[in-house]
């Protein structure tokens, strides 16, 4: 249990890191933009996520953290030009980020004795946080507050672990796993079948 946290530790933080440096190329930004931006998207939901919790926030004490964004920011400065658009690498890097650290969250959660609501939500806010503070720093309408279906994509996985952990005498790993998969599978579908959620029709004016 232990490896496999670690490893989806490892996977989300190197996802979520190369999505924000992948804004930072659409952005035109030099490679300490780079790095910013892939720390600040890497680290900024888990980091509000311990805030909240009221524990010690999880790189403080880990820096091999900071330094897999930095690599990992590095590597997608040079690799950047050699991406196409069409391949849309930065929603399939940001949805892999998303499912791992929805479960990471979750998990987190209940291991400190919180209730399902409370450790869903904290599964949300782990999964989305970091992606609203990268897209708000340059001035981009976040993905979570747009059409398309992404925080109930995490909420779904989120809430698959917690009943899994909580009602079901499966093994830990299993959960994680189960809650990561249901939150990517949903996104995935989003990305490729363009489903949206419905909006509001707004006010008159």
């Amino acid at each position: 249990m232990i490896t496999l946290l670690f490893l989806f530790n490892i996977a989300a933080t190197i996802a979520f890191a190369v999505s924000g440096a992948l804004v930072a190329a659409r952005h035109r930004l030099d490679w300490i933009g780079f790095v910013f931006m892939a720390c600040i998207t890497g680290i900024g939901g888990g980091t509000l996520r311990d805030t909240i919790l009221n524990v010690p926030v999880f790189w403080l004490d880990d820096y091999h953290t900071i330094l897999v964004c930095s690599a990992s920011a590095i590597l997608t400065y040079f690799a950047a030009k050699h991406i196409s658009r069409r391949s849309k690498p930065l929603l399939w890097a940001d949805a892999l980020g998303m499912a791992l650290f929805t479960a990471l969250g979750a998990q987190k959660a209940m291991a400190l004795g919180m209730n399902i609501p409370v450790a869903t939500i904290m599964g949300v806010f782990s999964a989305c946080l970091g992606g609203i503070i990268r897209d708000v720093i340059v001035n981009d309408v976040p993905v979570v507050f747009q059409r398309e279906i992404y925080i109930t994509a995490s909420l779904s996985g989120a809430l698959t672990y917690c009943l899994l952990h909580t009602y079901l005498p499966l093994n830990e790993s299993v959960a994680l796993v189960a809650g990561g998969s249901v939150a990517f599978t949903v996104r995935a579908l989003a990305i490729t079948q363009n489903l949206t959620m419905p909006a509001h029709q707004g006010l008159d004016d």
